[in-house]
């Protein structure tokens, strides 16, 4: 059997989790393209029912809303791997923070960005989006966290992942 190498471990790193200029621009660019769409579908097959224009904007409309409500109600805080778990401290502006604690999956992975889930050990999940723009100088670290698996000496370390992870 190896012996897992400090070498290879991934440092304890804190992340702040919060404002994202390209999730916001990507976002924006999704309701462009879908007022495009919609725009030209009208010009183009539509007609001049305007059953068909009021659904088309109202359904526009929807989505904006829907970002707009997105962003500014998106989690922020400070996410944090001590070798053990992973742990979010939500900003609640002024309130005590709120901790949640449980494993991160990558859910996608852009090299500058990441989109990852903290579930919970109550079965609760925290979808976060992660900028390298942030904080450029941990965002190494913070890549090798999300990768790496608790250190050896860790309570239930030598466990499969899968037994570690308590589903409620």
């Amino acid at each position: 059997m190896r012996r897992a190498s400090s070498h290879f471990s991934a440092p304890p790193v804190q992340y702040p989790v919060g404002r994202g200029l390209v999730l916001l621009w990507g976002l924006l660019a999704l309701l462009g393209v879908g007022g495009a769409a919609l725009l030209n579908w009208l010009l183009q097959g539509a007609g001049h029912s305007v059953v068909r224009l009021s659904v088309a904007i109202f359904f526009w409309l929807y989505a904006a809303g829907s970002i707009w409500h997105f962003w500014r109600h998106r989690v922020r805080g400070l996410l944090q791997w001590d070798g053990l778990q992973w742990r979010l401290e939500i900003d609640q502006r002024g309130k005590p923070a709120h901790p949640l604690e449980g494993v991160l999956w990558v859910r996608l992975d852009l090299q500058s960005q990441l989109w990852v889930c903290l579930d919970g050990p109550d079965g609760r999940s925290t979808w976060l989006w992660l900028e390298r723009q942030s904080v450029p100088d941990r965002w190494g670290d913070l890549r090798r966290a999300v990768y790496s698996r608790p250190r050896p000496d860790a309570p239930g370390a030598g466990e499969p992942a899968a037994a570690r992870r308590t589903d409620a």
